[in-house]
């Protein structure tokens, strides 16, 4: 029983010791993978690189300091919490702008060290000789033209010294520390983190390790320092210190939570990145401030599907600068408007929370619009907030629905009119143009282009002429005659086969083939008509008497007298058989 008793001890020792080396972080720069539960709660260092793997949290409740190039990757599924811990750089590569405003101040106190010393304050590089670049302390103002670094004799006796920056210098120059040297050579060095200032936002120039979570972080009443976080996936930070750790990168489709919190020192002019369609609930918290953004939401690109190839962008106020531009969709339809370039981070950026906490939306329109002799198709629409979006022109769709001949016979070299039905079943209006066309050639029509006005669901009937010039069995179709300029679309806006009417028989007219006869004839009877008018007239001429012949006057007396001697024996006959009145 006692030997039993002892091997449990020894092993519950064993088990004791194993758990409390493997709760400390890496030191020697090995990879570390925890695939259970454990808790840092001991102030020390990390150099190094944990995993978190899938199930397993990993707990610091401790301030650990973290070596350059060190990592703590949580993996999908696994779980890093810092309670009341902190992770901080070794390496605090930091500073102060203090030219990004006319005049700025930085305040430092270092205590009661010496009644006098010398305070110098260093830069992140030369400043140009030929530049305004002026340091004030109380009463004394140094110029920094030429220099990387300017100093100030005074007292070191307790007191707050403030120095006022006024530069007309526009290239970022950054403070990286101030130091108070005394009592022969004594210093003291306080870096850029811990300075005071007004007007003079905190920048990291470089992270001393990363964090990446691709499964989940809560950081509550925590510090991260000189961090690299990458959130794949969701992140929370409640009560929490970032500094030097911005911007936070959040990837697309997940999010981030920044609640009672301070964010400063970024390395970029952002606390925060949303990608695409990251969400973020930010409530109560301080980011760095001045020209650094709160939070911004940067589209990985914009590139814009449309229903119409080959047409017309017009772009205004796009991106967080509101930037104008025109441009054309491809073939397809499509036009990648801003691809994934650093230089056009500007024009990705659709919403922000500037540094003085007030939200921003992109108020950027795009026009889509389309020319033809139809008409012009036009929109204009807010410009999608996402890295893909969609713009649809509303567009005609012009058929001939039916053609209706006034005869089904027709006279050759005549005209037969027929009603051509058309519809447009889409949702534009469109000015469209109709053309006839018997096999395959156009048909001589009045007019030869037919132009109807159509509103969107509307039906039109239209009168239309139709020539023709040989006999037989014709059969005539109409369809919309579409521009070139809608080519592209032609299957979109126009049914092609349009409609074909029945066939109507061409004759020539009876009275045509007897024409000849009827001209013959009439001509023949207006000759005679003449010739007999021409003797008629001519007749008088032979019967009237010559007064130069004598002997003729004689013949034609005589005959005379005989005519009338005839003429008054048939009357005294007639006499006898009439009373007198008669």
């Amino acid at each position: 029983m006692r030997t039993r008793l002892h091997a449990l001890f020894l092993t519950v020792m064993l088990l004791s010791t194993a758990t409390a080396t493997l709760a400390q972080p890496p030191t020697a720069g090995e990879q570390v993978a925890l695939t259970e539960d454990m808790a840092w709660t001991e102030d020390g260092s990390m150099n190094g690189h944990v995993v978190v793997e899938a199930g397993a949290t990993l707990t610091v409740s401790a301030n650990i300091t973290m070596t350059d190039g060190s990592s703590i990757t949580v993996a999908e599924g696994g779980t890093l919490d810092l309670q009341s811990g902190s992770l901080a750089s070794e390496d605090l590569d930091a500073g102060r702008m203090v030219n990004s405003l006319p005049t700025t101040t930085v305040s430092v106190n270092f205590g009661n060290l010496s009644e006098t010393g010398v305070v110098q304050l260093q830069f992140d590089h030369t400043i140009p000789a030929n530049t305004l670049f002026n340091v004030t302390l109380g009463n004394t103002t140094v110029s920094a033209a030429g220099e990387s670094n300017v100093q100030f004799n005074t007292p070191l006796e307790g007191e707050t010294l403030t120095f006022t920056f006024t530069s007309y210098y526009f290239t970022p120059t950054y403070l990286e520390w101030v130091q108070a040297i005394h009592s022969g050579g004594t210093t003291v060095r306080v870096q850029a983190t811990d300075l005071v200032s007004e007007n003079a936002p905190l920048y990291w120039f470089d992270s001393g390790y990363d964090v990446v979570v691709n499964g989940q972080l809560n950081a509550v009443n925590s510090v991260l320092q000189g961090a690299n976080i990458s959130c794949e996936n969701n992140c929370r930070f409640n009560n929490a210190t970032l500094t030097g750790s911005a911007p936070v990168m959040v990837a697309n489709s997940t999010s981030i939570e920044v609640v009672d919190s301070m964010i400063a020192g970024s390395r970029t002019d952002e606390d925060i990145v949303l990608h695409d369609e990251a969400t973020i609930v930010y409530t109560n918290t301080v980011g760095t401030g001045g020209t650094t953004d709160a939070w911004v939401r940067l589209l990985s690109e914009r590139v814009i599907h449309t229903n119409i190839p080959g047409g017309s962008l017009d772009i205004t106020g796009l991106g967080w600068s509101g930037s104008n531009w025109n441009d054309l969709t491809d073939d397809v339809g499509n036009v990648v408007l801003v691809s994934n370039q650093p230089t056009n981070e500007h024009k990705r950026i659709v919403q922000w929370m500037d540094g003085a906490g007030v939200e921003h939306t992109e108020n950027a329109t795009i026009t889509l619009s389309i020319t033809s002799n139809w008409g012009v198709f036009s929109t204009t629409v807010p410009a999608p907030r996402t890295a893909h979006g969609s713009i649809n022109l509303q567009l005609p769709y012009v058929d001939v629905v039916e053609l209706a001949p006034e005869a089904t016979t027709a006279t050759v070299n005549k005209s037969i009119g027929f009603m051509m039905t058309v519809q447009n079943s889409g949702t534009a209006e469109a000015n469209a143009n109709f053309r006839c066309y018997v096999d395959g050639n156009d048909a001589d029509t009045a007019p030869s282009t037919i132009t109807v006005t159509i509103g969107a669901g509307d039906t039109e009937v239209v009168p239309v002429t139709w020539y023709g010039y040989s006999a037989g069995d014709v059969e005539l179709s109409c369809r919309p005659f579409l521009p070139t300029a809608l080519d592209a679309i032609s299957a979109d806006i126009h049914d092609a086969e349009g409609a074909s009417m029945a066939s109507v028989t061409w004759e020539y007219a009876e009275e045509i083939e007897d024409a000849p006869l009827i001209i013959y004839a009439t001509v023949v009877l207006t000759f005679v008509v003449i010739a007999l008018g021409i003797a008629q007239a001519r007749k008088p001429e032979h019967q009237s008497k010559s007064y130069d012949d004598p002997a003729s006057l004689d013949v034609e007396d005589e005959d005379v007298t005989e005519d009338n001697d005839e003429a008054t024996d048939e009357g005294e006959e007639d006499g006898d058989e009439s009373t007198p009145d008669e």
